[in-house]
């Protein structure tokens, strides 16, 4: 199997069609789910292990792969294999990826440019919500991906806000794509296929959601996206799993500052105290932090038109020698400039003479 960085292409390649019927064949046997098979198989080959299976019972899970196969192309929905041309590169990385990413909808959604995973708790607050409209907002003005998990909650608040302002977006499933687990976010799910977005899922048709199956499906979310950003959780809490998965997968990850006693937000200061995840204060910090913008143009997209204020942060102190260094102005009127500002209130100094930008 050949190494492909790129997208899906319309050539036919006759070898993932072949390993494609194998894989939906080997699924449809009861052996083959069992505990220590997959290492079996990837030791030896699937179609060696099938070369074991007795004819009979082969023939007929055939039959079953065949029409399943049918069934999949009804529904518009394709299957990549990894190794092979459309298979998302960064999730090729990950150590535990499925060998079978199934997808509806758009399938370059899956190779376009900044995939961001926004994820949370089911029992979001209002604020969290709210959160969320921040996070998207301080990602305004670039061409970017927002990947969730299509949950209730958080996930649900992060497609919608991505379809307002016309954001591809990539909903991972845990379950068959036959269907959208919860049945409320249907129609949310239908509107994610026709402003250009996808469903992905590492799940065969008829296969339905579990317990087990949404553990499973944050390793794909952590896997898709180069940042990984935690809006509200608990402690313990999907969204936990997801955070740590992504810190194995060598993601950034960042987690919202928790509020004082929120309950909901224990997964963010546990994520946080255990150097999982980076603190974001403000909207544009996912961005600056990314490197897809530089501080000046967040404060300016902030509203901070003063050039002294514009390079400072609100939460990192910055020295004063890096500061007239910035602003590439005389020493003098750099200090005058802060002295000013800080008797606004648009600035406040700290020891070392280091000084922060105030938010209002």
């Amino acid at each position: 199997m050949d190494e492909n960085r790129g997208g899906p292409g319309s050539d036919r390649d006759p070898e993932r069609e072949q390993w494609l019927l194998d894989w939906l064949t080997a699924a449809q046997l009861p052996r083959f789910n069992r505990k220590g098979t997959l290492r079996v198989v990837r030791r030896c080959g699937l179609g060696a292990w099938l070369s074991g299976v007795e004819p009979g019972l082969l023939a007929a899970a055939r039959d079953r792969a065949q029409d399943q196969w049918a069934a999949m192309r009804r529904q518009g929905i394709q299957a990549l294999v990894m190794g092979h041309r459309g298979y998302p590169f960064g999730l090729s990385q990950v150590p535990d990826a499925p060998w079978i990413l199934f997808v509806k909808g758009q399938v370059e959604t899956l190779h376009r440019t900044r995939p961001v995973a926004v994820v949370g708790t089911r029992r979001s607050s209002v604020a969290g919500g709210l959160a969320v409209e921040g996070v998207l907002d301080g990602m305004s003005g670039l061409d970017w991906t927002l990947i969730s998990g299509m949950a209730d909650g958080i996930d649900a608040r992060a497609h919608r806000a991505a379809l307002e302002r016309g954001v591809p977006t990539v909903a991972c499933l845990a379950h068959g794509l036959h269907s959208v687990h919860p049945r409320t976010n249907a129609a949310l799910a239908e509107r994610i296929l026709e402003a250009g977005g996808c469903w992905v899922s590492e799940y065969r048709l008829g296969i339905p959601p579990s317990k087990y199956t949404f553990p499973a499906r944050n390793r794909i979310i952590a896997g898709l996206a180069q940042a990984v950003v935690v809006v509200e959780s608990n402690d313990p809490g999907g969204s936990l799993i997801t955070a740590r998965l992504a810190q194995d997968y060598d993601r950034r990850v960042f987690a919202l500052a928790p509020s004082w006693g929120a309950e909901s937000m224990k997964g963010n200061a546990r994520l946080i105290q255990d150097h999982v995840a980076e603190l974001l204060h403000m909207p544009e910090d996912l961005a600056v932090a990314m490197g897809w913008k530089t501080e000046g143009e967040a404060c300016r997209e902030a509203g901070v038109d003063d050039p002294l204020l514009s390079v400072l942060h609100p939460y990192v102190p910055k020295g004063f020698d890096a500061i007239v260094a910035a602003c590439e102005g005389d020493r003098n009127s750099v200090r005058s400039g802060l002295l000013e500002a800080e008797l606004r209130g648009e600035v406040r100094a700290w020891p070392g003479d280091q000084f922060t930008r105030t938010v209002r």
